[in-house]
Order: C-alpha cells, then structure tokens, then sequence
C-alpha cells in the first residue's frame, strides 16, 4: 500500500518556520536581558554582602565592648577599693619608716599581680604618696625609663590638679607620642592610677578583617581622636570602605569607637566567585554561539538540501524504501532504517514518559526536603567568625560542632523515610545552635516512649515546626518552651501515633488555623513555605493516611498535631 506525504507536506506548511539565523539573533536578544538580571543580582549581592560585613563587625565590636566594659569596671572597683580602704596604705604614713614603706609597697605589688590575672598584664599601676614624696610603679613596667618618668611627672601633676574632685573618669594622655588612657584617685594625701596604652586596649580588634587600608580609631566622647592605627580612607577608597560608629556614652566605654572597614570584608572571595561564574557563563555561551553558526554550515544546511529532496517525493513503497542519498551527507542514506525503527521508538518513549513521571514525584519530594533558607548557613558562619574573631576558640569549637552534626545530617537526607530518632536529635542539634547564636535558653522537653524510637517519618519534618516556632514564637517575660510529646492510638485497625509539637508563644494566626482546617496551602510568596511542603511531602509519601492539624492551646502556645502511621520497615505507600 502506498503511503502518500503531500498532506504531511501541506500540513507542515501551514506551521511557521524560522531561519536558524533568527534563532541566533533571538538567542542574543536574550542575552542582554539576562546580562542586565545578572548585573541586578550582583548588586543586590553586594549590597547583601556589604551588611552582612557590617553586622559581623557589629557584633564582634559589642561582644568587645562588653568584655572590656567588664574589665574597665573591675579596674575602677580596685583602684577605688585600694586608695580608700585598703589597709596596705595604711602603711604610708609620717609614723612609719622606711622599712615599713618597702614591706606595704611589695605587698601592694602582690595585690595588682592578683588583679592583673582577670583584666591582663597591659594594665600598669602607680602609687604616689605626696607627704613622703614616694612614687612607685605597681606593677611590673611595659615602657622604658625616659616614658616611666614623664608618666611619674603627669601624675604627680594630675593628682593636685584633680584633688578634691567628686568625680571619677578615664583621662586619656599622651606621653612619648604612645597615646594613653588612666584611671586616677587621690584619697587622704596617697594618689593611685592604672594607665593602659590605646593600642593595647584596642588589641583585640585587631584580628577583625577590616581590609588593607582598614582603621581603627578612638575618640573622646567630646570628639577628639586621640589613636587611630592608620589614616580613614580618602577619595575613591573612602567610598569602598564603611565607617562604622560605636558611640561611648551607649556602649558604656570612656571612649568612642569608629571603624573603616572593607566593604566586602572576609565575603569579598565569594563575590569574586560569583563575578568568575557570570564570566564563564559568557564565555561559554559565545562558545556556543560559535558553535551554533558552525553546525549551521556544516549540518543544517545539508539537512535542508535533504528536505528539499524529500519534498519532491510524491509517494513511498510498501516496502518504506526510498533513495534519498545526498552527496554532501552520507548519513541521510540510513533513512530508510529509521523509518521502520519509528513505530517501536513512539512505543518505548511512552514507557519512558511514564517512568520518568514516577521520578519526577520523587525529585519533588527531594526538592521539597531541601529548601532551607541560605541565611542560615551565613548567620552560623557568622557567628562563628566572630568568636574566631575574640579567641574564643572553645565556643567556636563547640558551634562548628553542633553546626556540623546539623549539615551533615541534612545533606544525607536523601531518603523518603528515616527512623523518629534521628529526627529528634536533629531538632536537639538545631536548638543547640539556637542557643549558642542568640545566647538565649530555650526550655525544650522530649517525651516520647523509646520503643516508637525506631519508626519511620519523613526527613526533615519535625525541625519544620522547630524552626517555625523559634522564628515566629514571641514570648513575654518568660524563656521559650518547646516540647514534642508522642501518644499511640489506632483506627480502622491499624497502629498510628500522634506527635505533638507545642510551644509557650503567642500561637497561630487565626487565618493560618483555617487555611489548614480547609485544606489549603499557607503562601505562594514564600512566608511558612516549610509548613506549606510539609503538607506537600505527606500528601505525596501518605496519600491521604495521615493527620495533620494547627491550633492554639486555651493556656496559650501554638499546637501542632501529626498523626501517622507506624511504619517500621520501607513499603509502597
């Protein structure tokens, strides 16, 4: 029987054609849109990266500020406590004699190196005596003989200009070109001072990633700088650099510090990752538009030549052999094969087709587990970027740990199901990084029998609601609560367990309560798209063999209910 292709040939015509050399010009056209996407993105990245630069300075300078307002006060506490009611200087007095003056000075001595344990060895003290004329230095000296009298001369001179004063502060001075901070007291004739350089107060800063041209400097809280560890950025830097200003009189410090710190700060190799990638995007996509105009030459073109000769063909044999044998394309001689190979090739791609919607269900389920949020990983690297940053290397040690049991634990989820333990000590993990972030305790209780320990959940379902509650709960005067309880029960003869996730916040808004009592998806925009995949996942692993509910408790608290099979071993839902 013969089989006529004028109709396929009218039919065709009837579909509009386009020119590979369009197809080149379109390609080009959509590349400039996503060029000036790309330039978007990139500025929003660095403008993102710019605060979070910022923030990890803020947060390094206040946990500083904090520790040093701790020492600062120490000092003041001593330093009064000493001229005042100290018995050792009790020694210094008209009636006494030299030997007792040495005795009640290496006492003294003893005392500051007691002190200096818990504020650091850079803190000098200095005690003067006006009636006897005797100066002594406290502490061990970390200047030279020439500074250790001009030191003596200026407190000598301040304990006159000060005596009587009813008020006590730090004084800032500057002796031999080294700029300094004292803390000074004069009581009943006997004057004591503690004197810390500027640079060493401001030591601890130093390790903050600041940039090469990056500045630390600090002023009186009237405004006077008075050290700075190199000159602000001027011109063109000045617009790369941030100035960053933490006043005195909010930080509780006798002095106010302003930082000039880079832009990028320790985030700039990820924006020059980020400038690499777009580079070798267009790069290879000029590669491929070179290539694209090549296999125009060298294939399309005898292709079409081909096409014209199939388009003057009025009718195939019953056999489906034809000879359209082109001198330029050798390969169009096997024609005929493909022809009968067509019918079981249209056969096997439904095959295909239907698998490939089997592993498309379970891609969304995967898709759906994944989708955590990118500031989290940054605000952990953050964090511990800035206890790096102080030295407090135990507490970094002891985040990155908790850090990585949590990511480990999430990259592994690959699998639809995974025991309730694992689970659990996944929300532990979470809320232990929580409370190390913040610095805030969270009273978290687990009561589940531990003969349900070994069933069977979706990954990443319980830290949904953990996270939930920890971004959202809002508490009054009183420590977040959370607690995840498990209850056994059974319906039409088969064994279920409700898991109970309940908090002490302000619970659920009551549009969020009904959208899931009518069954309704939370958002599309993105706000509590955790809860809302939740639902996805357990609609696609359960079918409709589950429970699921959001309420308030009448003592206040959000409330979420599961109910779900016990499953202990992988089957076909």
């Amino acid at each position: 029987m013969p089989l006529y292709i004028n109709v396929a040939m009218e039919n065709s015509r009837k579909t509009r054609a386009y020119p590979v050399v369009q197809f080149l010009r379109n390609t080009l056209w959509l590349a400039v849109p996503i060029v000036i996407i790309f330039i978007i993105i990139s500025i929003f990245s660095l403008f993102e990266i710019r605060r979070q630069n910022n923030l990890s300075v803020e947060n390094a300078v206040n946990i500083y500020a904090t520790e040093l307002r701790g020492k600062l006060d120490a000092v003041e506490h001593f330093v009064q406590w000493t001229v005042v009611h100290d018995p050792i200087l009790d020694a210094f007095s008209l009636e006494k004699k030299m030997g007792d003056y040495r005795q009640a000075s290496y006492e003294l001595r003893l005392r500051v190196s007691d002190m200096q344990y818990s504020t650091g060895s850079e803190y000098m003290y200095f005690f003067y005596w006006d009636e006897g004329n005797i100066f002594i230095n406290a502490s061990e000296l970390k200047v030279n003989y020439a500074v250790y009298k001009e030191i003596k001369k200026k407190i000598i001179s301040d304990s006159v200009k000060l005596l009587g004063s009813d008020g006590f502060s730090w004084h800032t001075t500057t002796i031999d070109d080294v700029p300094y901070i004292y803390y000074l007291i004069t009581y009943n004739h006997r004057t004591f001072v503690s004197m810390v350089s500027a640079k060493d107060i401001s030591a601890p800063l130093s390790s903050i990633a600041l940039g090469k041209r990056g500045n630390i400097k600090l002023q009186t809280l009237d405004g006077e700088t008075f050290y700075q560890t190199s000159q602000s950025p001027e011109g063109i830097l000045g617009y790369y650099y941030n100035k960053l200003y933490f006043n005195g009189e909010e930080s509780g410090l006798p002095f106010t510090l302003i930082i000039d710190s880079d832009m990028l700060g320790s985030y700039g190799k990820i924006f020059l990752l980020q400038f690499l990638v777009f580079l070798t995007a267009l790069t290879l996509s000029v590669i491929m538009g070179g290539y694209i105009l090549f296999t125009y030459k060298k294939v399309i073109l005898p292709i079409k030549i081909f096409s014209s000769n199939l388009s003057k063909m009025d009718t195939l044999s019953d056999s489906l052999s034809i000879d359209l044998t082109d001198s330029r394309l050798q390969e169009l001689n096997q024609i005929n094969d493909q022809f009968k190979s067509l019918i079981h090739e249209i056969t096997r791609l439904r095959i295909n087709i239907y698998e490939a919607e089997l592993d498309q269900n379970k891609f969304r389920i995967l898709f759906l587990q994944q989708q955590i949020k990118p500031h989290f990983y940054l605000n952990c690297l953050t964090t511990i970027d800035s206890m790096l940053s102080l030295g407090d290397v135990s507490a970094a040690r002891k985040m990155l740990q908790f850090t990585s049991k949590y990511f480990r634990y999430l990259f592994q989820a690959d699998k639809d199901f995974v025991t309730l333990s694992s689970e659990i000590a996944h929300a532990e993990d979470y809320l232990d990084i929580q409370m190390m972030r913040l610095s805030e305790d969270i009273d978290y209780d687990c009561d589940i029998d531990e003969k349900d320990y070994d069933i069977l959940i979706p990954p990443l379902l319980l830290i949904t609601f953990v996270e939930n509650i920890i971004k959202y709960a809002e508490t009054k005067d009183e420590s977040l609560m959370i607690s995840i309880t498990g209850k056994d029960y059974a319906k039409n003869g088969t064994d279920y367990i409700e898991i109970c996730i309940k908090d002490n916040g302000q619970g659920f808004p009551e549009d969020v309560i009904a959208k899931i009592k009518n069954g309704e998806y939370l958002t599309t925009d993105g706000a509590r798209i955790g809860i809302t995949n939740c639902v996805r996942r357990l609609k696609l692993l359960y079918n409709d063999d589950y429970e699921f509910s959001l309420d308030n408790a009448l003592d206040g608290g959000g409330v979420v209910r599961l109910g779900l099979p016990k499953i202990r071993e992988i089957r076909d839902m």
